[in-house]
């Protein structure tokens, strides 16, 4: 494996990511050809769209090359939280959400976007659900930090995750891997890479994966958090002239899984708990279930034209199905239970012209198409033990939960809301070469408008007071202008100085959720943010060293906030609103050192102070939270990997260990606003790899571990609907060995 830093040498700019400008603090590791070869090779950036290399592009990605994913034997995108500082996979409710630096959210609603985008092999896929997304047959995958949209694709404010897969190549290949593990653990991979005939080629990949829950549902005695996961990718490359290629892309990912919201620290309304919840344990009556259907194409057209630039035309489909049942009382008393039917349709299209790469004067111009259909189709539902009270341990009296809150058991809140969304977007980016400055300046001119139908019928609700909308409907509309401006400079070889300040924009939305009648009255309607980004960045490259280092400040107006908020003693209400403003600003290192001839260090180290400058109401009980720090934003986070490697000609092959580790400081989590029942102790976690190739690059065996030293801790805390205190726990040690066979 072979482990580079991105570099930042502005000279003969890839004009497709020329804005993306700041450090790259990559995780990719030792050169698989020779590990003893100490100077640094070229690296490829696949967020180019067009392969250059990175001694070429100044980029702000992190990299993540596919044997890093291997050795953290890492599957999902979810899963890669351990392997790079600032960024994080969080959870809250039904939906998982990305933050970078600090800010992240949305999804949890069809009326609340996200801030980060993701892509595979250069298509929007959709961030929501695409989150829990298998990776496998991967080449790369990026983590662009910062405003995005200058070259391509959809708007973003916070980052972008960019997937890159395997191509399909003229030569004919195959592969197949298989594993075991703890729990049960199973996973099969087959890839097939086939020419078809002259100037066509075929890939197909699948990959299915299963494993056993490791907690126990003490009240149906069945294991909870398992796994069964189903996912096929499929590609034809056509290249119907010198000048024309024609690339077609078709996935499709079933993924199923009995994985609750999250298990309690105390009984509803902040009681006692019911004995039996633990790290490994939990007792509810509903059982949980989650399934999520995915399924998508893409035809991709490239044209290189007479002037050496490029045409690149893109028609893209995408469709997410989720469903999902919870228990929301965490208990065995059969009290609330929600039911959700989800659905996220994508179809887009983009137009992008790009110069001459070798000119002084380099320029992009494109056009971005997209429309948009997001339901939800949801259900709470009230259960026979509303009627009665089942006594607690500490409890004396029995208390009819029907007489305090006037609820009929089997009681029903439905909802339903779909929100159409119509993005038109113009996009353009200029490069200047002034030696030995480069001149970048660009713009992204957006106009969106969405439209609302929202029903909630909260009639039998009773004191929780939930409100009632009959077929609401609403329109909105904006356009803005995102501008860019920054300058490189490159005093030598070794050393490059940047400068960036972006200025880009969120649209607004609705919070589409079970509101309660006053929430209902007053709106639920929520303004677009703002967001002034500014990057100062260093890099410099040895042959044998590396370093980067990234200085930022954000600044936001109107931030969107998702939280709960406290409704009188026992109940909270879900809150979706504009906070005055947020800063977050940081440092961000990173030193790839060779050491001897067979030892390697990856180091990267983030500093963030994330916070309300002005939320004069965002507090509990609608207390000041100015000066309080944002949620999942770490003051201090690192991530670092050890490999070690050598040949050996016993056994007439490369043996390799890896060994990464991860930390971050104490915060708090979720979409509580409460810090006091959310907060969240320091975390330090270790991955470890064992790898054997054979000479003849047939065979690769591998030992892996996750969380080497099983450790137990929260990844997010906070309270829900019915004041429960609720935590949601990392995975335990996960072991296992895979073989994989190259024809």
């Amino acid at each position: 494996m072979s482990m580079q830093a991105v570099s930042l040498v502005p000279s003969g700019l890839n004009q497709r990511i020329l804005f993306l400008l700041a450090i790259a603090i990559s995780k990719t590791a030792i050169a698989e050809e020779d590990v003893y070869e100490i100077e640094l090779p070229d690296v490829e950036v696949t967020a180019a769209k067009r392969n250059a290399s990175t001694h070429l592009t100044p980029v702000m990605a992190e990299v993540i090359a596919d044997d890093s994913l291997q050795n953290a034997h890492v599957s999902q995108i979810s899963q890669l939280n351990t392997l790079l500082p600032n960024f994080s996979i969080q959870q809250y409710g039904v939906y998982k959400s990305a933050y970078i630096r600090g800010v992240g959210g949305g999804g949890r609603n069809a009326g609340f976007d996200a801030r980060t985008a993701i892509y595979v092999d250069g298509v929007n896929v959709g961030p929501t659900m695409s989150l829990e997304s298998l990776l496998f047959d991967i080449d790369a995958v990026e983590i662009a930090k910062g405003p995005q949209g200058y070259t391509h694709g959809n708007q973003s404010d916070t980052g972008a995750i960019r997937i890159t897969t395997q191509e399909a190549t003229a030569t004919p290949q195959a592969q197949i891997k298989f594993g075991l593990g703890h729990l049960d653990y199973r996973e099969t991979t087959a890839v097939m890479n086939m020419p078809l005939a002259e100037h066509i080629n075929s890939r197909i990949a699948i990959r299915k994966e299963t494993r056993d829950g490791y907690v126990e549902n003490d009240h149906t005695s069945q294991s909870l958090k398992d796994q069964d996961n189903t996912s096929a990718r499929a590609q034809l490359q056509i290249q119907t002239s010198e000048q024309h290629r024609l690339k077609l892309y078709a996935d499709y990912a079933d993924l199923n899984n009995q994985n609750f919201l999250a298990q309690p620290l105390t009984g509803m309304f902040g009681q006692p708990a019911q004995s039996g919840n633990s790290f490994s344990r939990v007792f509810v009556n509903t059982q949980p279930v989650s399934h999520t259907l995915a399924q998508g194409f893409s035809i991709q057209s490239e044209r290189q034209l007479a002037n050496l630039a490029q045409l690149e035309v893109i028609v893209a489909a995408r469709d997410h199905r989720h469903d999902r049942q919870t228990d929301n009382d965490y208990s065995g008393n059969d009290v609330l239970a929600t039911y959700y039917k989800d659905r996220q349709q994508l179809t887009s299209q983009e137009f992008r012209y790009s110069s001459d790469t070798q000119a002084a004067l380099r320029y992009v111009a494109g056009l971005y198409f997209s429309q948009e259909e997001q339901s939800n189709d949801r259900r709470a539902v009230f259960g026979n033990d509303m009627a009665t009270l089942v006594k607690r341990p500490s409890a004396t009296v029995f208390t009819p939960f029907g007489a305090t809150f006037g609820v009929t058991a089997g009681a029903v809140v439905p909802l339903q809301a779909t929100v159409n969304t119509q993005t038109q977007a113009l996009y353009a980016n200029a490069s200047y070469d002034l030696d030995p400055f480069t001149l970048h300046i660009g713009g992204r001119y957006q106009w969106e408008q969405k439209q609302l139908a929202f029903s909630l019928d909260g009639s039998q609700s009773g004191a929780f007071r939930i409100g009632t909308l009959n077929q609401q409907k609403q329109a909105m509309a904006n356009h803005f202008f995102s501008p860019l401006l920054a300058v490189s400079f490159h005093p030598n070889q070794r050393n490059t100085l940047l400068a960036k300040f972006a200025r880009t924009y969120k649209n607004g939305g609705w919070n589409v959720d079970f509101l309660n009648r006053a929430q209902v009255q007053d709106g639920y309607a929520f303004a677009p943010e703002s967001v002034d980004s500014l990057e100062l960045g260093w890099h410099y490259q040895h042959r044998v060293f590396d370093f980067n280092t990234a200085l930022f400040v954000n600044h936001y107006d109107n931030y969107q906030v998702f939280q709960f908020s406290r409704l009188g003693a026992n109940t909270q209400v879900l809150q979706l609103r504009n906070a005055a403003s947020v800063r977050t600003q940081g440092l961000e290192f990173s030193a790839l050192v060779p050491i001897g001839q067979a030892w390697h260090i990856n180091s990267t180290l983030a500093y963030l102070d994330a916070s309300y400058l002005r939320f004069p109401s965002g507090g509990a009980n609608g207390t000041d939270a100015s000066g309080q720090a944002l949620p999942d934003a770490p003051r201090w986070s690192m991530a670092n990997t050890l490999n070690y490697g050598f040949h050996s000609g016993m056994l007439k092959g490369k043996l390799e260990a890896s060994l990464q580790h991860y930390y971050q400081s104490a915060t708090y989590s979720g979409i509580s606003n409460e810090p006091e029942t959310s907060q969240l102790a320091r975390r330090n976690l270790l991955n470890s790899c064992l790898n054997y190739t054979m000479d003849n690059q047939h065979w690769l065996w591998s030992l892996w571990v996750r969380n080497l030293t099983n450790q137990q801790f929260a990844v997010a805390k906070g309270k829900d609907f019915l004041g429960n205190q609720i935590a949601i726990y990392n995975e335990p040690r996960l072991w296992g060995v895979s073989g994989e066979y190259r024809f």
